[in-house]
């Protein structure tokens, strides 16, 4: 009986050794690119690209589903850039609301718009000649857009310059899906029950419940009377 006792303790010590291990959270690709490259997207149509940490400071939206590159994080904004010097497309920072973002813990494959709008002038005074050259096309590139009084406008750039032109319609773009959670996987909660905790933790738990009951009868049962070493007649 002894010995079987001494059993139940050992694995329930085991049990409870492991217990922590199991409860101590999972450390999540986001810690571990803590250093790393940091994106968060623009989930909706209207997450403002700010050129200060002033709401009134409005820039352009961030085209929906796409992403900024996070340089640090506060609580009410986000100091962030969007786009990478590649060509005639020129890096900008600015920030963004904190809650307005979505932080992934993966790099985007695809985190920037690269599209261009062109726009054309018409030139005044070319009443001479046959008017061939009287309009002009000038291309820009796309940073997003801003719309201000019933107005739109896209908020471009151009040989180092940013600057806005109205515009007539939003522009129509493929959005990401890559941040959006996958059907065909199953979500946090489905493995964890009521409370948080997961169907291993519950088990091992019950386990443990079980254990601390047996060791309990053992040692119940194993407390017997000592025999009197006093003998009478």
């Amino acid at each position: 009986m002894k010995r079987i006792s001494i059993f139940f303790a050992v694995w329930l010590g085991a049990a409870l050794t492991a217990l922590p291990i199991l409860f101590s959270p999972t450390p999540t690709a986001l810690s571990a690119k803590a250093e790393g490259e940091l994106y968060a997207v623009a989930e909706t149509e209207k997450v403002w690209f700010y050129a200060s940490k002033n709401r009134d400071d409005k820039l352009f939206y961030i085209p929906e589903s796409y992403y900024v590159k996070v340089i640090s994080r506060e609580e009410e904004f986000t100091f962030c850039s969007y786009f990478n010097d590649t060509g005639s497309y020129k890096s900008i920072t600015g920030y963004c609301l904190t809650s307005a973002l979505k932080f992934v813990d993966f790099v985007p494959e695809r985190p920037y718009l690269y599209r261009e709008v062109t726009a054309q002038y018409k030139l005044d005074g070319a009443e001479f000649g046959s008017g061939k050259f009287a309009t002009v096309d000038v291309t820009y590139v796309y940073y997003g857009f801003h719309d201000d009084s019933g107005k739109l406008y896209f908020y471009v750039g151009k040989d180092g310059e940013r600057d806005y032109i109205p515009a007539e319609k939003k522009l129509v773009f493929e959005h990401n899906t890559d941040y959006l959670p996958d059907p065909a996987e199953p979500t946090a909660a489905s493995g964890k029950s009521s409370g948080g905790l997961s169907a291993v933790q519950i088990v091992l738990i019950t386990l443990a419940a079980v254990a601390v009951l047996v060791v309990a009868v053992f040692v119940a049962h194993g407390k017997k009377t000592a025999p009197s070493e006093t003998f009478e007649p």
